[in-house]
């Protein structure tokens, strides 16, 4: 009986509410009709005519049950869409501010996608894991993937729950000669077993063995598919065949599919022979792991801490600090060094998201205050509150999509720019594209905006008072509870805009400094070139030294040339790390770390780098003389403290060599550091072991620089032929200038700061649209109250005052809440701001001017209105 009951009570219900909608509905055609100049009478007997009469609506509400829903959401389209075409300034103000805060989201959620949640293009990527070392310190603690050979030879010899493999995550480039000619290529040295535990087999043929993957085994290569295609015409007879590479005889095993990559652009593959002195005694190599059948990740993990310790005790810590090794998915582990940076870009257009939706909500609050009349109207008229929220949440979706579409058309633009950005300067090795994954998003966002700046206005809107809402004066008495919604609204989007502002500044403030740091040298007029000697034939000292004197002699003579020398690395770029110790002097027998070059004769003319004190390097510094070297000022100042420094002895590489100049530091680029004056030191090219540039010579590509008077573009061919009249199997890798470098090493931080302070700067605009609309919709609310106190005499200034005031202390109360939030939040950007702490006050001080003048203009423009009211209009009304 009870449910008998409770159903006729639901039906009724039902019944009522569709009454109510096809009462809207008529309603809705009769005013539609008016607009368009039809008498209002005729206007309802067309409407009875073709709806018919609340009985008859009974009826037919009866007939559509099913429909109901359906019908009555297209319906509150179809008059969103009518009440938005008519307010077509609100609309295409508010699409606008949500496509560009979408389209910001869009582009930048696809570099997020790609790194961090888009699956690795493997089978089973979630079974795949870098071995991770945790370092611990007095201070912080960080994670590196870079592991030691000794550390690979125990997790080989005693793992049983991962199948392991070892590769570099740096990439060289070496020569490779073929039909074509001679080809700079990329390449990618991998242990046996790579591939398989990547679980891609090759193409054709096969990948190395552990027999091959020994020092001194054979010389073997796997090409990639777009090289094999390039350079050898996609001929499947290449597999089998010698290629000379890095000027030996090489032969290829395996084409890997079209497609394939890994986290290093490789053109083709080499064996590792992973050793444990050498290259194998630093942390140079990255250990991947596949788990095997069966194997859950806390099994593995519980593995490696078992002889985690036994591996971590043989290294030598200092004081207070430890390390411990733990698995990490192999997606996260690629993505430690970018992780930090590409999570606080995408917390900024997340807040720039959340601002432009709080702004949009401030218009719907204020656009709903100008139709608490209609609103007012329609609930007499029995429309119900949910019928009333249901059709303004419709406007919001309409401008939720249209916002959306336009929004991904942004990001589609967007992200081409930041494609070539993300993979040359963030090293985003992943396919950046609006895939199905980010057009999800895209729409998830879309909807999630429309409820969050459409849901409170439409609840606050619904809550009209029917008597003061269809009062003449009702309008005035309808908009107060609004209207502190509407501060509250503008204190949160200054807050939010703070933060984005006072974090741009602090990364144009490390952007200047680093940009105006004194480079220690003179790089106008001088051009490098780079090339590879990672070749069989050049592993010999003697044999370098002739390729040394018989190109700078050779490149002296073109016409233009002012001086020419040969170096290991070049300013700006990261220098080889080398441990040295003093044999003289009073601290004789200790040492430190220092980068270590080595050049040839007129290296200090050519970059005009000043000497300071002694000599630089002769032509007569030969193998056979004393061993010298030439230190940096800033080796002087941390290691040569109260001692004669010409004339002094240090060790490196086991050999003694006396100290004979000192000249000027240079910036090179540090880790943790993008540029920076290092303690270094100089070596002659002609006093360096053959084994020192087998070494080194895997690691860095030497640099052939020039001081000329002719531009970049004039001086390549003339170079290129030099080299090949000497070598033809040597071509340059590169061109450059040093402006070029100094470009190149500021790249991730100028990316950084231009989208950061992109962000900052629309949020600054929707900052400053929110107080402009706000101010506007209160002179346009108290029009006749300040008409009023006009006729009664009241001075102009005084109502401007009055009313902007508003404005410029709601952005005062958002500055205060927005730096107190800043403080917090401007200690996550320490990874990517240097020399300047995160408090710093000039970053503060710009952004609060920044605010403070643009709530200003904001505030004082629509109040300057008040000027152009007229007292007799306004009374008359």
């Amino acid at each position: 009986m009870f449910r008998k009951f409770r159903a006729l009570l639901q039906r009724k219900q039902f019944e009522s509410e569709m009454e109510l909608e096809f009462r809207h509905h008529r309603e809705a055609f009769v005013e539609d009709q008016v607009s368009r100049g039809i008498p209002r009478q005729e206007a309802e007997q067309q409407a009875i005519s073709q709806f018919g009469s609340a009985l008859q609506m009974k009826d037919e509400c009866r007939d559509a049950r099913g429909l109901y829903w359906f019908d009555a959401i297209l319906r509150d389209l179809r008059y969103a869409t009518r009440q938005l075409s008519r307010n077509r300034v609100f609309a295409a103000t508010a699409i606008v501010t949500l496509a560009l805060c979408i389209g910001a989201n869009t582009a930048i959620y696809s570099v997020v996608d790609a790194v961090l949640f888009r699956p690795l293009p493997y089978p089973e990527p979630n079974r795949l894991a870098l071995l991770s070392t945790l370092r611990r310190g007095r201070a912080a603690e960080f994670e590196e993937t870079g592991q030691r050979g000794s550390t690979w030879l125990a997790i080989r010899q005693a793992s049983r729950a991962l199948d392991p493999a070892v590769f570099t995550d740096i990439g060289s480039g070496v020569n490779l000669v073929s039909s074509s000619g001679a080809h700079n290529v990329k390449q990618q040295r991998v242990s046996a077993g790579f591939f398989r535990v990547l679980g891609v087999p090759p193409l054709m043929g096969r990948e190395f063995t552990e027999s091959e993957d020994l020092p001194r085994g054979p010389a073997l290569a796997i090409l990639s598919n777009s090289l094999w295609r390039s350079a050898f015409n996609a001929d499947p007879a290449v597999v089998g065949q010698e290629i000379t590479l890095r000027g030996e005889p090489f032969t290829v095993i395996g084409v890997m599919p079209a497609g394939f990559q890994t986290s290093v652009p490789a053109d083709l593959w080499t064996p590792l022979r992973p050793t444990t002195t050498g290259e194998g005694s630093g942390e140079n190599y990255a250990i991947v792991a596949r788990l095997k059948s069966g194997v859950s990740w806390a099994q593995a993990n519980a593995e490696i801490a078992s002889f985690s310790p036994g591996i971590v005790a043989a290294w030598k810590w200092p004081p207070g600090q430890s390390a411990s090794l733990h698995l990490v998915s192999m997606q996260d582990g690629l993505a430690i060094d970018l992780r930090k940076s590409i999570l606080i870009l995408w917390s900024a257009v997340a807040i720039v998201l959340l601002i432009g939706c709080v702004n949009i909500a401030g218009l719907l609050l204020a656009r709903s205050g100008s139709r608490s009349k209609e609103i007012a109207t329609r609930m007499a008229l029995g429309s119900g509150r949910g019928a009333i929220i249901r059709q303004l949440l419709s406007e919001s979706l309409i401008i939720a999509s249209a916002g959306g579409l336009a929004g991904t058309a942004l990001g589609y633009v967007a992200l081409q720019g930041l494609k070539i950005y993300a993979q040359e300067t963030f090293g985003v090795w992943q396919v950046l594209a609006l895939d199905p994954r980010v057009l999800a998003a895209t729409a998830v966002s879309a909807i999630m905006a429309s409820l969050i700046f459409g849901l409170y206005p439409a609840f606050a809107a619904s809550r009209v008072d029917l008597r003061s809402g269809l009062s003449t004066s009702g309008r005035n008495s309808t908009i107060t509870h609004r209207s502190w919604s509407r501060r509250f609204l503008i204190v949160v989007e200054v807050a939010l805009g703070v933060v984005l502002l006072v974090s741009a500044g602090l990364l144009i403030r490390t952007l200047s400094g680093l940009t105006n740091l004194r480079p220690g040298f003179d790089g106008d007029h001088a051009v490098a070139a780079t090339l590879s000697l990672q070749d069989a034939r050049y592993s010999s000292a003697p044999a370098v030294t002739r390729l040394f004197d018989a190109s700078l002699d050779r490149i002296g003579k073109i016409p233009g040339v002012e001086s020419a020398a040969i170096c290991l690395t070049l300013p700006y770029q990261r220098a080889l790390n080398e441990g040295f110790s003093r044999l003289d002097g009073p601290h004789a027998g200790s040492g430190g770390t220092i980068n270590l070059t080595y050049i040839t004769p007129h290296y200090f003319d050519v970059f005009r780098i000043p000497v300071s004190r002694g000599r630089t390097f002769a032509s007569s510094d030969r193998a056979e003389t004393q061993q010298v070297v030439i230190v940096n000022e800033s080796f002087v100042r941390k290691y040569m403290n109260g001692q004669e420094v010409l004339g002094s002895h240090i060790k490196t590489e086991g050999i003694a060599r006396e100290i004979v100049g000192i000249v000027g530091d240079v910036q090179v680029r540090v880790q943790g550091w993008p540029n920076a004056a290092f303690p270094g030191i100089y070596v002659p090219a002609t006093q360096v072991s053959g084994g020192f540039f087998q070494v080194v010579h895997t690691w860095f590509s030497p640099s052939w620089v020039v001081r000329s008077s002719l531009p970049m573009g004039q001086l390549t061919g003339p170079l290129q032929s030099a080299m090949a009249a000497i070598d033809p199997q040597l071509p340059f890798a590169g061109f450059h200038t040093m402006n070029d470098l100094h470009e190149d090493s500021l790249a991730s931080q100028r990316l950084e700061t231009t989208l950061l302070g992109t962000l900052a700067a629309l949020a600054l605009m929707l900052s400053a649209l929110g107080i402009y609309g706000l101010i506007a919709s209160s002179v346009a609310e108290r029009t006749r109250e300040f008409g009023i106190r006009l006729a009664l005499g009241s001075p102009v200034p005084r109502a401007v005052r009055e009313i902007a005031m508003p404005g410029v202390l709601l952005a005062g109360i958002g500055l205060l809440i927005g730096c107190a939030l800043t403080r917090a939040a401007a200690k996550l950007l320490k990874s990517m701001i240097w020399g300047v702490e995160p408090g710093d006050p000039l970053s503060f001080a710009a952004a609060i001017a920044a605010l403070l003048l643009v709530a200003l203009l904001a505030s004082v423009l629509p109040s300057l209105r008040v000027a152009k009211i007229n007292p007799a209009e306004t009374l008359r009304e």
